[in-house]
């Protein structure tokens, strides 16, 4: 594969965004973990404690932003093995990004409601901030839900096409296993044992991220190279 020198600083970028997110998303979930964090959150947990999720959410939200140009590299240094089907999967996976942010903020927007509902003393008031604040994070979890569900089939997409050369099978069925756990979780709110799904599909994703991320900023060191190789990166 022919590394044009053009695009040599965009795998770097594409590179290092892939891996911080990654390593996010890693965070993320060791955060739940040791500060024990009751997902999903409620409301009035929310209102009376609000750093913590805010800032938890805030860094997810970094990290999923960090994707955008992190698929861009996967997709110029797969294109060239399957135009089409590497490029539904981008789109996919670009679909799911504005969802996930769109879902964050929903969350992050609880500090203001937050800070107005442990300011006042009118029960009607707090009862109204209480509700605003349970709609929004039902509206965040919809949409969550929605995201995930497009990152799932975007992992199984872009997978498939890896197995097809250019990144090793190890790392094309990592990302495919990722993608088809993260969708059954995604299935939870039908068959809610389905969601355990979700955390391991979220930890695999994590770690396909680094991995290939990892690949794609050694791919910017390299002017020319060929396809076989590329697996050894």
């Amino acid at each position: 594969m022919k590394v044009d020198s053009t695009w040599k600083s965009v795998y770097k970028v594409s590179g290092l965004s892939l891996l911080i997110s990654g390593v996010i998303v890693i965070l993320f979930l060791i955060t739940i973990l040791v500060f024990q964090v009751q997902l999903p959150l409620s409301a009035q947990s929310v209102l009376d404690a609000p750093l913590q999720p805010i800032l938890l959410f805030s860094l997810a939200t970094f990290g999923e932003f960090l994707l955008m140009p992190g698929i861009l590299g996967l997709y110029l240094s797969l294109k060239d093995v399957n135009k089409n089907q590497v490029f539904l999967g981008t789109v996919v996976f670009l679909t799911a990004i504005p969802i996930f942010l769109i879902s964050r903020g929903h969350v992050i927007s609880l500090l203001i409601i937050s800070d107005y509902y442990s300011t006042t003393t009118d029960v009607t008031l707090r009862t109204t901030y209480l509700a605003i604040a349970q709609f929004a994070l039902e509206v965040s979890g919809v949409f969550t839900v929605m995201a995930l569900a497009l990152f799932g089939i975007g992992s199984i997409v872009i997978g498939l096409v890896m197995l097809k050369g250019v990144f090793n099978q190890q790392t094309a069925y990592l990302v495919i296993v990722a993608g088809t756990l993260t969708t059954i979780g995604t299935f939870g709110i039908l068959l809610d044992p389905l969601t355990i799904g979700t955390p391991f599909g979220l930890i695999l994703s994590g770690i396909w991220q680094i991995i290939i991320g990892t690949k794609l900023y050694n791919l910017s060191q390299h002017t020319s190279l060929p396809p076989q190789q590329l697996e050894d990166v």
